[in-house]
């Protein structure tokens, strides 16, 4: 699944060039005026003037701008790259202890660019430096200058292109794990948008057939009384005829949606028992032809409060047990008065080794269909964000096929009655 990397703003470009500008403007200044250094002064100085005209020239051109697009930034990074080099260049070269600001570019590209697009910035970057350890050019200092030791130069080299590739690989790793993550966020808030609506379309469509109920009654009531008139005419009793049909038919739509809301089990915050809760999920999540489910919870269980949240988590760590399970998949509920533990085991092959470890990560998945779209790898990363809302704990294992143990504290998922006294 391909990831779309974030456009940057066209005038937060530009102001950060205006900061880099200003600042090699003042320590140009000191070192002219304060500390009487000798440099080049006139090529110096004409690269500085040379970038405020481009950066005048970019507000004057692309005002319209509000966005780079992505694919268009790895370019200005690379003039960043090019103009940094050529100051510090007649400067001293990998002398100059602000080669370091070399990783900037380098930086930005790994945390915002695609990959091609930042391995290319990242390889100015190296090639500038590798340009800066052949300056000629000595450390502005005090009367003739500063020239490091061959070696130590070399070693400044070696640091500095270290220090960018790894910089690089790190910030592009951190930031591609902060897009999958947050692009997977996005799809648990899809996800349970959808439980809620549904959640709540039940309970309209359960409201509406209640309280269309009795009016509708009420016509029927009048409607077999002017049947048993004898005094109507046969037009009138043909259209008391149809009003008969058509109510027969509002109720009898009435009484489908309120057989489709008990048997759809939606429950919007409601308090049942556990076992009755897992009922529930299982009649709307966990329903597969030729896969038994067997149920090892006493009737006496917490009751809880099985909301859709709770209902879309529980049912994706289901459905996931009963797609890879042989013929059994086995839910056993435990408790103790701190913690409700939910296990859910099935007789399949188990959890690959290879991704044991990295089970619940986005667009993590071992089906062979991933690739088509259908299996993003996202069930357990969804069902783990929402038990994690509410406080609990997933563990992943292999005992005779895979296992997810699910670890509540007891505070935060039962519902607790209180009585009071007269």
């Amino acid at each position: 699944m391909s990831h779309t990397r974030p456009s940057i703003s066209f005038s937060l470009l530009i102001t950060l060039r205006w900061i880099a500008l200003i600042g090699q403007t003042i320590t140009l200044v000191l070192i002219d005026q304060y500390f009487h250094m000798v440099y080049p002064k006139q090529i110096t100085w004409s690269i500085v003037v040379l970038s405020v005209a481009v950066n005048i020239g970019l507000m004057l051109t692309q005002h319209s701008k509000h966005k780079i697009p992505a694919s268009h930034i790895y370019l200005y990074l690379i003039y960043d790259i090019g103009q940094l080099t050529a100051l510090l260049y007649l400067t001293g070269g990998l002398n100059n202890p602000f080669s370091v600001f070399l990783l900037a570019p380098v930086v930005i590209a790994a945390g915002f660019l695609r990959r091609r697009d930042a391995l290319i910035v990242t390889g100015c970057g190296l090639m500038a430096t590798i340009i800066l350890y052949g300056s000629t050019f000595p450390l502005p200092w005090d009367l003739t200058g500063l020239v490091l030791p061959g070696r130590l130069r070399f070693a400044v080299l070696v640091a500095i292109s270290v220090a960018m590739v790894f910089t690089a690989i790190y910030v592009g790793r951190v930031a591609h794990y902060y897009l999958r993550t947050t692009q997977a966020l996005q799809a648990t808030e899809l996800a349970l948008a959808r439980e809620q609506k549904l959640a709540s379309l039940g309970a309209l469509a359960a409201a509406a057939a209640h309280e269309l109920g009795s009016p509708l009654t009420t016509m029927m009531l009048v409607i077999k009384e002017l049947q048993a008139d004898k005094n109507l005419s046969n037009v009138v009793k043909d259209d008391v005829r149809i009003l008969a049909e058509q109510s027969s038919r509002c109720r009898d739509i009435l009484q489908g949606l309120s057989r489709d809301f008990a048997a759809e089990h939606i429950l919007p915050f409601k308090a049942l028992p556990l076992r009755a809760a897992l009922d529930v999920v299982i009649a709307s999540h966990g329903k597969l032809p030729g896969k038994e489910m067997q149920i090892d919870c006493a009737q006496e269980a917490p009751v809880i409060e099985l909301t859709p949240e709770l209902q879309h988590a529980l049912g994706n760590v289901i459905a996931n047990a009963v797609q890879f399970a042989q013929s059994i998949v086995t839910i056993t509920c435990r408790w103790t008065e701190q913690d409700l533990t939910i296990k859910i085991s099935d007789d399949g092959e188990g959890y690959p080794e290879s991704m044991l470890s990295r089970l619940g990560d986005p667009y993590l998945s071992s089906r062979t269909d991933a690739t088509e779209g259908v299996h993003l790898g996202l069930g357990l990363f969804i069902a783990q964000s929402l038990i994690e809302k509410r406080g609990g704990v997933m563990y992943f294992y292999n005992k005779q096929g895979a296992v997810c143990e699910i670890v509540f504290p007891r505070q935060a998922i039962e519902v607790r009655h209180e009585h009071s006294g007269n």
